[in-house]
């Protein structure tokens, strides 16, 4: 049975150790562990990990789940797709059914993106077309030994040869398609490659798996002039380029080493750091630094280094970097290199101690940006200074406060050094600090929106009785054939509720058992499935389910007969002729006695 394999994987998969890949624990008490949560900004470990219930919660953000939901929300993978990693790893073979393994699952996306990044490779290494990209990387100072580290490879330029190297060597297309690297045609059968005359950089990530790509055009291409000079993968399941970091996998032992990872903005740049032995250099890939990132460079070291060119100081990279110095617990410096020249100019040309100095001189983002906006020299006059209070302020005024007393202090020593700089009392740039923060929140309110649930629809708060039915039957999926009988889906008012009560219903239908391991491969909603989880922890714990399955009954039949009669009234209000009225009436008066006799039992 389905059920039965979802429970023989989660059986061999130990969601300590499985946590534990991905994050630090510590022991918290008996069989607990306590890490750092990977799904909000935590600023002091509040994810407990309880081995002997086998399930996870956050104290902060509320989540919970099982080590299925905790792979699901890590990965950003379908239920299917995080059952067949947990098989993998526990050495389990799953039979290819619909409902488990899909063509489409990201272990296949992950098989013909590693067979893509070979074929890439190997035409770099060896084949006559890309004689033109073998002497473009020699021009950027990059040696063999780093092409092969790091799995450089090279698209040629003709339309279909990904397309055509699939098809010889029977490489799903849809699945090519799936991961970004070919698009069909749109007048005419076929596909054709996505990346033509691209020196082609893999995108890894922190584990070292191939999910994307990054490709460089070649300065000689006559391609060149109608192309982006870097095009990369596009969104797809695997890979997002908004929270990815070039040179991760090589770089996360180096920052641990080196206590801080430095951001770049070229592959390039990161790869020559690399190759003259400064590992703790990673690279966005075209976005400024954002959330994402920062919760991935967060589990590898406490500080991260961004770096610009000389000319930069303005750009608004820095500012978003004080925005997120403000509002996230990570220390944050900005780095400048000499001359105006980017990385990996200033590592070929000068070597690796220039490059490595100015990482060392980085000063944090708040500094930065408080250098940049105050005069050269001489002090500045009384406007300059409220053009610079202004142009900090407002920029730490989009970062939401950072919670607790950690918040507290971060913020008090930012204004404390706004303050001095600017020979300003403390009370005036906190009484503007709050005035610009209420400003933004009134420009945003017409933006926000109110919660949804997994429908899409305003998220509704659920009526007690409805949320007790599903604990009950998540807990004791042998209630489920006499909740069927007498209790419609289309009675349960809550959207996802409801939703939960259709798939039981559904398999019962099918003659196959109506519990929740094999309900969840038919949800398409992280959410849903973790509530799902939570209502059936509660329903186990209920001491008497026989009794509280008779109340819900007889909640559910007096809310039927009361819905009932409310039409029955609204219908003699309307009725026209005696007779009509008579029957009606008769009605009404027939369904009170049943509630009345409901009400006495």
């Amino acid at each position: 049975m389905a059920d039965d394999r979802v429970k023989r994987i989660k059986e061999a998969n130990d969601i300590v150790a499985v946590i534990e890949g991905y994050l630090e624990l510590r022991p918290a008490g008996a069989a607990r562990f306590k890490g750092v949560c990977p799904f909000h900004d935590d600023h002091n470990p509040s994810l407990i990990v309880d081995q002997q219930w086998q399930n996870y919660k956050c104290w902060s953000c509320n989540k919970y789940g099982d080590v299925i939901t905790f792979v699901q929300e890590y990965e950003r993978v379908s239920f299917s797709d995080a059952l067949e990693l947990l098989a993998r790893r526990a050495g389990i073979t799953l039979e290819k059914t619909q409902n488990f393994v899909q063509n489409q699952s990201r272990a296949a996306m992950l098989d013909v993106i590693r067979w893509a990044a070979q074929q890439f490779h190997e035409c770099l290494l060896d084949s006559p077309l890309a004689e033109e990209a073998r002497r473009y990387v020699g021009s950027r100072g990059l040696t063999g030994e780093t092409v092969r580290r790091y799995g450089l490879g090279y698209a040629p330029r003709a339309g279909e040869w990904l397309v055509q190297r699939a098809e010889t060597n029977g490489v799903s297309l849809e699945m090519l398609e799936k991961v970004g690297l070919i698009a069909p045609r749109t007048e005419q059968n076929g596909y054709y490659d996505r990346f033509r005359d691209r020196v082609q950089f893999p995108i890894r990530d922190a584990r070292g798996q191939t999910v994307g790509f990054g490709g460089r055009i070649l300065p000689t291409s006559p391609l060149s002039s109608r192309a982006p000079k870097y095009y990369n993968s596009t969104a797809t399941p695997l890979f997002n380029k908004s929270e990815h970091l070039y040179g991760i996998d090589h770089a996360r032992q180096a920052a641990g080493e080196a206590g801080y990872l430095a951001i770049v903005e070229g592959y390039t740049d990161a790869l020559m750091a690399h190759q003259l032995g400064i590992g703790q250099v990673v690279a966005t890939m075209g976005t400024a630094l954002n959330d994402r990132h920062v919760q991935q460079v967060k589990r590898f070291a406490p500080r991260v280094v961004l770096v610009f060119d000389a000319d930069a100081g303005g750009d608004t990279g820095v500012d978003r970097a004080l925005e997120i110095f403000a509002g996230h617990d990570v220390e944050l410096a900005v780095a400048t290199l000499p001359d105006g020249l980017d990385p990996c100019d200033l590592l070929v040309q000068q070597g690796a101690e220039p490059f490595r100095r100015a990482l060392e001189c980085a000063v944090d983002a708040l500094e930065f940006k408080l250098n940049s906006v105050l005069p050269k020299s001489g002090m500045p006059n009384v406007e300059e200074k409220r053009r610079a209070v202004d142009a900090v302020l407002g920029i730490i005024a989009l970062a939401p406060p950072m919670p607790g007393q950690a918040g507290a202090l971060k913020a008090e020593l930012m204004v404390n050094r706004i303050a001095q700089r600017l020979g300003l009392k403390e009370e005036t740039v906190w009484a503007r600090l709050r005035e610009l923060r209420h400003l933004k929140r009134s420009e945003g309110s017409a933006a926000a929106r109110p919660p949804s649930d997994e429908t899409g629809q305003r998220a509704a708060k659920a009526a007690p009785e409805e949320r007790q039915l599903l604990e009950l039957l998540l807990a004791d999926p042998e209630l489920v054939a006499a909740a069927a009988h007498e209790i419609r889906a289309a009675e349960i008012a809550h959207p996802g509720l409801r939703k939960l009560l259709e798939g039981l219903y559904d398999l019962r239908a099918a003659n196959e058992p109506p519990t929740l391991d094999l309900l969840r491969p038919r949800l398409d909603n992280v959410a849903l499935a973790v509530k799902a989880l939570e209502l059936q922890a509660i329903g186990r714990v209920v001491p008497d389910r026989a009794a509280c399955w008779r109340q819900l009954l007889a909640f559910f039949q007096d809310r039927r007969l009361k819905r009932a009669k409310r039409e029955l009234q609204t219908r003699l209000n309307a009725a026209t002729d005696t007779a009509s009225e008579l029957e009606l009436l008769r009605q009404v008066q027939n369904q009170g006695s049943e509630l009345r006799t409901l009400s006495s039992e």
